[in-house]
């Protein structure tokens, strides 16, 4: 079993388009994994970023 990102979110999309869609296209269940890529690229940046205890909140908004 390979421990590469890529290969962790085809396992999960795999698993999740099985579970709540058995009957999906193999044609749009690649469509869905394109997206799950698209959203751990976005993603990763934010998760990069290293948050210390000692860190404040950001302020509440309030319109």
């Amino acid at each position: 079993m390979s421990s590469s990102p890529d290969a962790a979110l085809d396992a999960y999309a795999d698993a999740a388009l099985a579970l709540h869609f058995p009957t999906l296209t193999d044609e749009a269940a690649a469509r869905v994994k394109a997206q799950f890529a698209r959203i751990a690229q976005l993603a990763a940046p934010v998760l990069a970023y290293c948050v210390d205890a000692c860190d404040e909140p950001a302020p509440v908004y309030r319109p």
